[in-house]
């Protein structure tokens, strides 16, 4: 089982890992895949509400995996830089999954997805700028 400093570190390495991808693709294909993995992060959280088992739980987590994915959708057609803020806000939606809100998922995943999360919307606005 990772504790959560590893759980971090390992995030922010595989945020690392992957940004050098998008430095060297187009940037309207590098949009495209953040905007597509970002979709996928928010449903990840689907997964954990469902086999969290409680309704109530279910529907935070599609609500939200719903914002998400609207995120992603309003940064491939209006603008792309709504991709990097809104992995900055899945971080602190991970984060708040420490204290506040309880859907039943592993420890070690709340650190280790908002480090990537952080890190990684970091590293493609830098990208971004060039």
């Amino acid at each position: 089982m990772l504790r959560a400093r590893s759980a971090g570190a390992l995030g922010s390495g595989m945020a690392l890992a992957t940004l050098p991808l998008h430095a060297l693709l187009p940037h309207r294909l590098s949009v495209e895949l953040a905007a597509l993995i970002l979709a996928a992060i928010g449903a990840i959280y689907v997964g954990f509400a469902l086999r969290d088992g409680r309704t109530r739980a279910l529907a935070t987590e599609i609500i939200v995996a719903a914002l998400f994915l609207g995120a992603a959708a309003i940064g491939l057609t209006v603008d792309p830089w709504a991709i990097p803020a809104a992995y900055f806000a899945h971080g602190l939606w991970d984060a708040a999954h420490h204290r506040h809100v309880d859907t039943a998922m592993p420890r070690w995943y709340i650190p280790f997805c908002a480090l990537y999360d952080w890190v990684f919307a970091a590293g493609l606005a830098l990208i971004w700028l060039r």
